[in-house]
């Protein structure tokens, strides 16, 4: 898989890797396919906890917000992947004339990377509202006389923090964010945000029905809680 992945991103390169530059951009190119995989893996780990029923309401913020985290690095390593094949087309087509030096800056990411920003905001603005209520209304906080919530943060997040994935993220990162929030910080919308990139990327994945299945969720789930956020925010 992984040399497959190479000349997809490559073509054929034996021809040059005898070129100390070559062989650098090709470890690289590797290092961060590896980890845009491996950060795509991570964030399916935590929403099948969801589908499993592995976290109770009392730890919905933690985890939201951990799959935040996770969602922007795999938005990073995902555009870095992109830049750095646009970069290998330029090499390539390096001798023509009226190619621009700014093609790999000013190329727009794909509706991938689109999809992923719904999520990272789904998963950021969801994190903070639970955190602001946590806050101000003691709402989802359920002490448990078995284990604290630091305890409860290793137990979820156990193999991926063994894995630093991602790196310096611990459970007190999660509190210093949920210190944080608070109403006042809702004021941006990070609901009403989403529904105005969804109708763009409706017409990307016109005819991807699964997509088009993954997009209406999301959907719904903005406006519930950009609802909800409105009438919180009006009590």
């Amino acid at each position: 898989q992984l040399e497959l992945a190479l000349k997809r991103e490559f073509g054929e390169t034996r021809n040059v890797l005898a070129d100390e530059n070559m062989c650098m951009r090709v470890s690289k190119q590797l290092l961060v396919w590896s980890q845009e995989h491996t950060y795509w893996i991570a964030s399916r780990f935590l929403i099948l906890g969801f589908e499993l029923d592995l976290y109770s309401p009392s730890e919905y913020c933690m985890v939201y917000w951990y799959m935040h985290v996770v969602f922007i690095k795999l938005i990073e390593k995902m555009q870095l992947r992109i830049l750095a094949s646009n970069e290998n087309s330029r090499r390539k087509g390096k001798k023509k004339k009226d190619h621009s030096k700014d093609s790999v800056r000013d190329t727009p990411f794909p509706s991938s990377c689109l999809l992923l920003q719904c999520y990272v905001l789904l998963s950021e603005g969801l994190s903070m509202l639970l955190a602001a209520l946590r806050k101000e209304s003691k709402s989802f906080q359920s002490p448990s006389i078995f284990n604290t919530e630091q305890e409860r943060f290793m137990q979820h997040f156990d193999l991926l923090q063994k894995a630093q994935i991602p790196e310096c993220i611990t459970y007190y990162s999660f509190k210093e964010a949920a210190a944080q929030a608070h109403m006042d910080v809702m004021k941006y919308n990070f609901f009403k945000e989403i529904q105005k990139i969804i109708p763009s990327l409706k017409g990307s994945f016109a005819s991807e029905p699964e997509k088009l299945a993954e997009l209406r969720q999301i959907e719904q789930v903005a406006e519930h809680n950009r609802i909800a956020l409105n009438i919180i925010n009006h009590v």
